[in-house]
């Protein structure tokens, strides 16, 4: 084969690979809705936020803002929610693995955005610290708890973990996988404050009155449904129910009911 040929034939190669990887990808996007309304199964995976999703410990049965969602969604799409539970570090991998459809409400992150696509925006929220009243009475802002002698920590591959590399340059950073870890090595006070979402941390004082969140906020993002990358179907059907979710109130509402209020709403 001459030089021209083998150009002709390495051109045509590249645009073969280009072609085919756009109809996988096209084909994956349609398969993702096809097999949830074919199976109707819609399966979700989740990990602990609150108040957004975790398990009543008196019943032990999933609550939170983003359980209703989902479960609205469900109904909306003809399906049953499954629910399969992961963790913050690996839930944007399980998508892109296939173990699941989307996921519960997340916060939309450059490093997740790379590997996922996201809905449009449902809610937004800041970052701050959660510790004992009065160490928290003897400080002003988070800024004076990035010192070498304090221990804090957050929950591994969660978006205030992100924050907190970025923010804090003196404190020890402590990342332990799941929410109730880091609580209680906080209520037993093997570190000195728990870093995560605002909203998060007023549900854990409300279960905690002991407990008081560090004024002002170090970090914030707004909190999306993950879904997989070029699945522009799935994502239009998910924006379109979105969409009607906010303008009937049930946003707002699930917001209150769960000890937020309205600020938190993307509109």
């Amino acid at each position: 084969m001459n030089r021209r040929a083998l150009r002709n034939f390495s051109i045509a190669l590249v645009g073969g690979v280009v072609a085919l990887g756009a109809m996988v990808t096209a084909v994956r996007a349609q398969s993702t809705l096809n097999q949830i309304e074919n199976q109707k199964v819609l399966r979700v995976g989740w990990a602990v936020w609150y108040p957004y999703l975790f398990r009543n410990p008196k019943t032990d049965k999933l609550e939170g803002i983003s359980y209703e969602l989902f479960e609205n969604m469900g109904k909306a799409l003809g399906a049953k929610v499954q629910w399969v539970e992961d963790s913050w570090a690996t839930l944007p991998a399980g998508i892109q693995a296939g173990k699941f459809d989307v996921t519960n409400l997340m916060a939309i992150t450059p490093p997740r955005a790379r590997v996922v696509d996201f809905s449009e925006p449902v809610t937004k929220h800041g970052l701050s610290l959660i510790a004992f009243k009065d160490k928290v009475a003897k400080t002003s802002s988070w800024k004076d708890w990035d010192r070498s002698d304090v221990r804090i920590d957050v929950t591994l591959g969660a978006n205030s973990d992100m924050f907190v590399t970025q923010m804090f340059k003196h404190a020890q950073i402590v990342r332990l996988k799941t929410v109730p870890e880091n609580v209680l090595a906080l209520l037993s006070k093997r570190v000195d404050a728990h870093a995560s979402t605002i909203d998060a941390l007023k549900a854990i004082q409300k279960e905690h009155p002991e407990l008081a969140v560090v004024p002002g906020s170090f970090g914030g993002s707004e909190v999306a449904v993950a879904l997989p990358k070029g699945d522009s179907q799935l994502a239009n059907r998910i924006n379109s129910f979105l969409d009607k979710e906010k303008k009937s109130g049930q946003i707002d509402h699930l917001l209150v009911k769960y000890g937020l209020d309205s600020s938190f709403a993307v509109k």
